[in-house]
């Protein structure tokens, strides 16, 4: 059903952050995955048991210092030991959904929490703004209601989230409505009917509901055209003569993208090894036989074995272009190749958990439907 969060006083965050409370009290479960306000006026992702600490939860703050689905993975492991609330954007959840095919989340007693994703800035933006602009959520949630991309003096949010075409949670416990509703007089959220007498929720009406589905289609329509230009750019630069190589000269090896990627996984990495760290003489040999040799020459491998590895889990999040200190677009990078990669399974990464992973399922015309000879 679609019930309403009520808003007293016209503060929007603090009906979500009194939901929330509900949750924890009620026993629905017993911790909550979300982001808190901290020191500072920034927000960072916590584990919250204790109800009164809720009053610091900030979860509609245009920020996303981590994906949390490294955080609930961390949290959960196979089997988690708690019921849990999970507090997640649209991203979070597809990666959280991947990491749970790939083994290494687990959603047995975890109740997932969605809301709808406007965009978020970089860290120091965000900072930025929120020292300079008091208003800013309010001027943020009204640019929701009306299917806009929120600006703020000239500062945008991050490049992914202009391309964001899947804004909306899917396939959740719990869904937040804030696109195309006035969440100043209420706030839409779809959930168990169960649930919600059990949290006390009247039904949402009509009016409060109705522009929703409109202003997401708008707002998608728009960042579908952003996402095909900067793909294509991305996929014109690889036909050309720099091809894949190019797009990587600049990397310095700091290996942040991969630290930040939530699909990245593996304990043990080849690329936190010994294995790349030669001898003197190496280098010199191979200088003399090619007359120049690149120092750190491993970097093009790098990436090419991320891709490798997850190219079809790749959920566009972004958050390796965020960690990228010489500015590198590896978030459209991998999202132009891993589109690519999608397109020929018919498969969405994180859409949903029935979905089976391509590179583990199996059919007898999957080479000849994508080209291969018979």
């Amino acid at each position: 059903m679609i019930g309403i969060i009520p808003v007293n006083n016209g503060d929007p965050l603090a009906a979500i952050q009194d939901f929330l409370k509900r949750l924890l009290e009620s026993g629905a479960v017993e911790a909550l995955y979300v982001p808190l306000q901290v020191a500072g006026g920034t927000v960072a992702p916590a584990l919250v048991s204790d109800a009164s600490r809720l009053s610091q939860a900030n979860p509609l703050a245009p920020l996303m210092p981590i994906n949390g689905a490294r955080a609930v993975s961390a949290i959960t492991g196979k089997k988690p030991t708690a019921r849990l609330g999970v507090v997640l954007r649209s991203c979070e959840i597809r990666a959280l959904y991947e990491l749970v095919k790939l083994q290494q989340a687990s959603l047995e007693g975890v109740t997932v929490i969605g809301l709808d994703c406007p965009g978020t800035y970089e860290l120091p933006d965000f900072n930025a703004l929120g020292r300079k602009n008091g208003s800013m959520l309010i001027e943020y949630l009204a640019a929701a209601r009306g299917g806009r991309t929120p600006t703020f003096e000239g500062i945008s949010l991050r490049p992914a989230c202009q391309m964001c075409v899947l804004p909306t949670p899917e396939h959740v416990d719990i869904a937040i409505h804030l696109f195309g509703v006035d969440v100043q007089k209420g706030i839409p959220v779809v959930l168990d009917e169960a649930l919600a007498e059990r949290l006390s929720l009247a039904p949402a009406t009509t009016e409060q509901v109705s522009g929703h589905q409109e202003v997401v289609e708008r707002l998608v329509a728009g960042r579908t055209q952003e996402r095909q230009k900067t793909l294509s750019d991305i996929r014109s630069h690889l036909a050309s003569n720099g091809s894949i190589a190019g797009l990587f000269t600049e990397c310095i090896r700091c290996h942040n993208c991969m630290t930040v990627c939530p699909i990245c996984y593996c304990k043990t990495c080849l690329f936190r090894t010994a294995a790349f760290d030669h001898p003197p003489e190496h280098y010199l040999l191979a200088a003399h036989q090619k007359g120049a040799v690149r120092m750190m020459g491993d970097t093009l491998l790098f990436h090419m074995t991320r891709l490798n590895h997850m190219s079809a889990s790749c959920v566009s999040c972004g958050m390796c272009t965020s960690a990228c200190p010489v500015e590198i677009p590896v978030g459209a990078i991998f999202s132009a190749i891993g589109e690519q990669v999608d397109q020929a399974f018919n498969y969405v990464p994180g859409r949903d958990l029935l979905e089976p992973l391509p590179l583990v399922t199996f059919q007898a015309n999957e080479w000849t439907e994508i080209g291969e000879a018979r």
